[in-house]
């Protein structure tokens, strides 16, 4: 029962993971966006020809004239090809020539960010002496002009650019803009930073913006509205993002319903029985019905045993002792009540192991443990085989956990994140297949034999819990049940209903026989003696434990904002 607890709270500890790592990419800008230095160069004068074309392309010649300080080779040129607002449409960069000072510069271009290109300018092997530097950059690029709607009953055509690109490093004193429009435009915008309205002159088909100075990293972004009629239709790229994501949620979550579904099984019947299954332990009863290691394994088996005769538990203020009161050969021993023996050091009678808080009992009280677990599970796959679905289920649930941090991570310390549907994806699934993922249940499947002995013992455990009100229990005249029956109560993690089939009828819990106990009486009751040993044996396993540690945005309505147009890009020095 503890553990289906901590197991629940896993569970919903991941989730909540998984919605703050998914909250995180939607609200949350990337750390590089909010510390990005300022370059120690400055521009002094930006000044861009540009020459819009009714097909789209634009061709643009950009003067910057550079302050470069010591130690510096030159400038890069950031290019932004993807389109901010029309998915599968790019404005790839063509025809570029670059001079400095009148004369060519070497140029070539590197490795850029997604949706970018880059070219750096300058030789690598040719440091500048610090001054005033001017280079022209020519470009060609496509696509620029973009479907602008339906607007006070006529459709029109839009440019919409940032003629000043977001990623420019270095401040510059002053901006000029000259665009040659391939239309008479109906109406011209410009905004730059995030929302700072700036002047935009219109003289018939000739856009002119002036503004200045910028800080590092200011966006100046135009949209220019033409009839649509008086140009070619450009490219629609209609934006299936939010379509796209959605789809891909609910596939998410149809992938993990369908294999909650595959991996769930029919449940049995379970008629009340009054005596365990024959033939099997407690701890292994417990891992058929519950698909899982029985949390009190050690204990579960170490009480049927002595309600069999085999051993004795002695305890008192100090330590638990249990004494081994046979000669293991001549009695008849499941595998794992061997392997339990033999790791405790109890082969013959009077054998004693003491359970305390030190470390070597805690040493062997683990390696009994692993040794009883080991057996259980070698014996349990007569009941229990492996199911395809639920390991797939574990296995996925985690990558998808996993995958949905990662993105995280890219967004938050990269340049944010692009591909909405694979993270809906990821978390929606995720978010449905983390409870599978901690189930232990999930990955096994009964078999024909274990489905009975998983009614077999589906129904001694309702015997065990069901109130006396509701039974037929006299539990008077059972009084030898209750240590007959205690291991099962233990390994099935219902002792405490067990006690109350007995306290409901008015009854003192009755006397274990091989429960001694020989201390001041702080315990009381069997089941206080009970816990006494249970955090002897736990007592004793933390203690080993810890002596091992210790070695060890867009469009929207009429508004828009800066650096929400096509182009852009940025640069800065090297």
């Amino acid at each position: 029962m503890r553990r289906n607890w901590r197991r629940t709270a896993g569970a919903w500890f991941l989730r909540a993971l998984v919605l703050g790592a998914l909250a995180l990419v939607w609200f949350a800008p990337p750390l590089t966006s909010l510390d990005r230095p300022p370059d120690p160069a400055s521009v002094t004068s930006y000044e861009v020809a540009m020459d819009l074309s009714a097909d789209g392309t634009l061709r643009s010649a950009e003067t910057v004239v550079v302050v470069l300080p010591a130690g510096k080779r030159g400038i890069f040129r950031v290019f932004d090809v993807a389109d901010p607002r029309r998915p599968g449409v790019e404005h790839p960069v063509s025809d570029v020539t670059v001079t400095r000072d009148g004369v060519p510069e070497p140029w070539t271009w590197v490795d850029s960010a997604a949706g970018t290109e880059t070219a750096r300018i300058g030789s690598p092997s040719v440091f500048l002496p610090s001054g005033t530097y001017t280079y022209r950059i020519d470009s060609v690029t496509t696509e620029a002009l973009e479907p602008g709607g339906r607007r006070n009953g006529r459709d029109e055509t839009l440019w919409w650019w940032d003629v000043v690109g977001s990623g420019w490093q270095m401040a510059m004193d002053s901006v000029t803009v000259t665009a040659r429009l391939p239309a008479v435009p109906l109406r011209a915008e410009c905004v730059q930073g995030e929302d700072t309205p700036c002047t935009v002159e219109v003289l018939e088909r000739t856009l002119t913006v002036r503004t200045g100075p910028l800080a590092p990293y200011t966006p100046v972004t135009v949209r220019v509205a033409f009839p649509a009629d008086a140009l070619p239709p450009p490219p629609g790229g209609t934006d299936h993002t939010a379509r796209d994501t959605l789809i891909a949620a609910l596939l998410g979550a149809m992938a993990a319903a369908g294999l909650f579904v595959a991996t769930r099984e029919r449940r049995p019947g379970f008629p009340v029985l009054f005596e365990p299954p024959p033939g099997v332990g407690p701890a292994l009863g417990a891992r058929v019905l519950h698909e899982d290691d029985a949390a009190d394994a050690l204990l579960a088996t170490l009480y049927d045993l002595a309600d069999r005769g085999v051993l004795r538990l002695e305890g008192d203020d100090e330590r638990w002792t249990v004494r081994l009161l046979v000669e293991p050969a001549t009695v008849p021993l499941r595998p794992e009540e061997v392997g339990l023996l033999g790791a405790l050091l109890l082969a013959a009678p009077d054998d004693t192991f003491v359970v305390s808080a030190t470390v070597s009992s805690g040493e062997r009280v683990g390696r009994a443990l692993g040794v009883l677990r080991a057996q259980v599970r070698e014996d349990g796959r007569r009941y229990l085989r492996a199911s395809a679905p639920g390991i797939a289920a574990a296995v996925f649930g985690w990558l998808a956990v996993l995958a949905v941090l990662v993105m995280a991570g890219v967004h938050v310390f990269g340049q944010g994140w692009r591909s909405w549907p694979l993270l809906a994806l990821c978390g929606a699934f995720a978010l449905g297949a983390v409870g599978m993922a901690l189930d232990p249940a999930v990955r096994s499947v009964h078999t024909a034999e274990g489905r009975d002995l998983w009614t077999r013992t589906g129904g001694f455990a309702r015997f065990l819990t069901t109130p006396s009100s509701e039974s037929r229990f006299d539990a008077a005249a059972h009084l030898e049940w209750y240590p007959r029956y205690l291991g099962w109560a233990v390994a099935l993690g219902v002792a405490d209903a067990w006690d109350r089939r007995y306290a409901e009828q008015g009854l003192e819990t009755p006397a274990v026989p091989w429960l001694w106990w020989s201390g001041t009486g702080r315990y009381v009751g069997t089941a206080g003696l009970g816990a006494s040993f249970d955090a002897a044996i736990s007592s004793a396993s933390a203690t080993y434990a810890a002596s091992q540690s210790s070695s060890g945005g867009g469009f929207s309505g009429g508004g828009f904002s800066g650096g929400s147009g096509g182009g852009g890009g940025g640069g800065g020095s090297w």
